[in-house]
């Protein structure tokens, strides 16, 4: 009996134990609310209509995303129930206010992600509740202003986020609590001022963004406390000067972006006080000119950017370009002279290396402009005013000049060559493809030069020769006496004599004056007679 009493109690314990189990099982898959993603002991509840904190979430859960919701306001004691989370993400929730208590519990939270919301204004010790935190992110809020007790009890802090607010002071000892701070980001607000005691007690603090402000005015006498900073962005403020003040040696800086300002002037005690900078970005100011004391004293520059300044290509920029010559780090190579009107657009290098010559011409007739000096009086005695020539001056070699560089001569060689080519290969190809066309301009230039080689005249030719004519008169008796006996010689003054032999060819005579033509047929002699015209 006793024995069946302890296999029944055994089996009803077995019966009660097995429902407990399931139970237990059963509540641990809901562990993971609705909507929600769950890996482990984080759990994602994004791009939801979540006006709360879900419900049944995990104790243990050691990271909670909330991006994306509607939370709109953050009550008091909203995460004490999950004491173990080390990051909570709430940006992008539309949270326009935070209660003083609402982190109230989360001891051991490193990480709060709050950026891109609509926060305006936050309460003295907030932050006290999570004395463990390391990465705070406020950006893209719309937060006014700062006090001093915003960051209190925040010792581990180490990254600051306060990017894109409306924030235009900053009082004194705002950061005082933030011992730990390396990353401090203020940049896109409306800064105007800050002063010695702004940046107190950030005695770690490594990189500083203070750009898209609305600083008119540098000094860096304000930044001594901050011993261990390396880079520092002001870039597209309203800069106009950057002062030293008291002299003093910042030697853990080592980038520094002035870019996208109205600096117009560098002071050379600037960078006398940054013998380790590395990084300077000068881009887009109104710099003209840079003088000797300055690139001096750019002795560990390793990387420059001066693209976008407005650079006078005049004897004045020749310390830069000097230096640019020698250094052999990273810069920009757009670096474009605005003045003079004759070499806008060109670039600095290329302008000094091609217009030296002309520089140098002004100032070696400058320099040899005869002096008047004024008339002296010594010893009562007036002394007539004495010239300088240039005769009289030291003689100073003039520079070498080159009417061109090298690659200009290649440049035009090269173009010769191609345009003679070109001429031959034209007259090539016309003569192959039109073989005859070029001989029918042989032809033709010929027939011209022939035409060219025409008779003389008919009058010159009649001058020269002599006409013959025969003349007969029926009416003379001695010559019909010489026709019938047959032979007879006729000798007329400015006549040739002459025989001819008895022929029964007709012969013609032409008369120039009448244009008769006279047939005769005659045996033994003519009378010939010659006329001139």
């Amino acid at each position: 009996l006793s024995m069946s009493l302890m296999i029944s109690a055994a089996k009803g314990s077995n019966v009660v134990s097995i429902p407990s189990l399931c139970s237990n099982n059963y509540k641990g898959e809901r562990m993971c609310p609705v909507s929600c993603r769950c890996e482990g002991k984080i759990v994602y509840c994004e791009f939801g209509a979540f006006q709360d904190v879900p419900e049944n979430i995990s104790v243990g859960c050691q990271g909670l995303s909330l991006r994306y919701n509607s939370l709109l306001l953050l009550l008091p004691y909203q995460f004490a129930h999950l004491n173990q989370l080390v990051w909570l993400y709430l940006d992008h929730s539309s949270i326009g206010v935070v209660d003083r208590l609402a982190f109230q519990g989360l001891r051991r939270l490193k990480e709060l992600i709050l950026s891109s919301n609509k926060i305006v204004q936050l309460q003295n010790g907030t932050f006290e509740t999570v004395p463990n935190l390391r990465n705070l992110d406020l950006s893209y809020n719309q937060l006014q202003d700062l006090m001093p007790g915003h960051f209190h009890g925040l010792r581990k802090l180490q990254n600051l986020h306060l990017r894109s607010n409306n924030i235009k002071t900053i009082p004194v000892r705002t950061f005082m609590e933030c011992r730990s701070l390396e990353f401090l980001d203020l940049g896109y607000n409306r800064l105007r001022t800050i002063t010695r005691t702004t940046f107190l007690g950030l005695l770690r603090l490594t990189e500083l963004h203070l750009e898209h402000n609305q600083f008119s005015r540098i000094n860096f006498f304000l930044f001594p406390r901050l011993l261990n900073l390396q880079a520092l962005y002001l870039q597209w403020n309203r800069i106009r000067t950057v002062v030293q003040g008291s002299p003093w040696t910042w030697h853990t800086l080592q980038k520094l972006d002035l870019s996208g300002n109205e600096i117009q002037v560098l002071d050379p005690a600037i960078f006398r006080c940054l013998p380790n900078l590395h990084m300077l970005n000068l881009e887009s100011n109104k710099i003209s000119n840079v003088s000797q004391e300055v690139v001096s004293s750019w002795i560990s520059i390793s990387t420059i950017n001066l693209a976008g300044n407005i650079w006078d290509c005049s004897s004045s920029i020749c310390p830069l370009v000097s230096w640019l010559r020698n250094f052999r780090g990273t810069r920009d190579a757009s670096i474009i002279c605005s003045t003079p009107k004759s070499l806008q657009g060109e670039r600095v290098m290329d302008a000094v290396r091609n217009n030296s010559i002309q520089l140098s011409q002004v100032t070696h007739v400058q320099r040899l402009t005869p002096k008047v000096l004024f008339p002296v009086q010594s010893n009562n005695e007036f002394q007539p005013p004495l010239t300088v020539t240039p005769s009289s001056l030291p003689f100073t070699p003039e520079p070498e000049f080159e009417h061109m560089t090298f690659h200009k001569i290649i440049a035009g060689s090269v173009a010769l060559f191609l345009s003679v080519s070109l001429i031959l290969l034209v007259i090539y190809v016309s003569w192959r493809r039109y073989p005859n066309s070029m001989r029918q301009l042989q032809q033709h230039s010929i027939r011209r030069k022939r035409r060219k080689k025409t008779p003389e005249p008919e009058h010159n030719i009649n001058s020269q020769l002599q006409e013959y004519y025969l003349s007969y008169n029926h009416a003379n008796a001695e010559t019909m006496d010489s026709l019938v006996n047959g032979a007879c010689t006729c000798t007329i003054s400015g006549s040739r004599e002459c025989e001819l032999p008895y022929t029964n060819k007709a012969f013609m005579t032409r008369n120039n004056t009448h244009n008769d033509v006279i047939v005769s047929h005659y045996k033994p002699c003519v009378y010939l007679q010659t006329r001139r015209n």
